[in-house]
């Protein structure tokens, strides 16, 4: 009988606020957990995620992120594509929201040769060049000159969505069908990290597959 006293009289000396606090650390175990963290954005290379057949006249479309980490499944919007025909131009207009203001554009005339195309920023201004090569072997045989002053070389197939764009021998882009999750009549486009506008390389891919439709 005396331990069972001291037993009540160690628990009355604790007080309210021992008690609340007590209480609280039961509370909190049982509702307050912390949030999960969300899920870490993938290291490397940018994915995006554009689909093959509606690079066609007059068809707009999305270019979506993917995600590495999930075997390629697309995300959410990365830019907003454009593509407009009237009488015998057609222009491509990259946005990074719908209906926001023009990054970078390209405006071409169908009616003539297509051995080179332009692609201007939203003022108008020249800042890249994509040019066909007139002598070198078929899978290897366009040059984008950039600001006028960088070369970047194509090489692979533009037609079977399997290229890369290299600068200075170094690879930036990388075109391809090859992830464990691929999306029909849809392809993918890895930006390395050390090219310096994602935004520009998507554009040149876009430019690349319409002059070789």
């Amino acid at each position: 009988r005396v331990r069972q006293e001291r037993r009540h009289d160690r628990r009355d000396d604790r007080g309210p606020v021992a008690k609340v606090a007590v209480a609280g650390a039961v509370i909190g175990g049982a509702t307050d957990r912390p949030a999960a963290a969300a899920p870490a954005e993938d290291d490397g290379p940018a994915s995006y995620v554009m689909r093959a057949k509606l690079l066609g006249l007059g068809n707009d479309f999305e270019i979506k992120k993917a995600s590495r980490r999930q075997g390629g499944r697309m995300g959410d919007t990365a830019f907003y594509v454009d593509n407009k025909v009237v009488r015998v131009r057609e222009t491509f207009n990259l946005r990074t929201s719908r209906g926001g203001p023009t990054v970078y554009q390209i405006q071409e005339r169908k009616a003539r040769v297509r051995d080179s195309m332009a692609i201007e920023d939203a003022s108008g201004h020249k800042v890249a060049e994509l040019k066909k090569r007139t002598v070198g072997a078929v899978r290897d045989n366009f040059v984008v000159k950039i600001r006028g002053d960088r070369d970047w070389q194509v090489h692979g197939s533009i037609l079977e969505h399997n290229f890369k764009i290299k600068e200075g021998g170094r690879k930036i882009v990388t075109v391809h069908k090859n992830w464990v999750a691929p999306i029909n009549d849809a392809y993918f486009i890895d930006i390395d990290e050390d090219c310096d506008d994602n935004a520009l390389a998507l554009m040149v891919v876009i430019g690349l597959e319409d002059m070789t439709d």
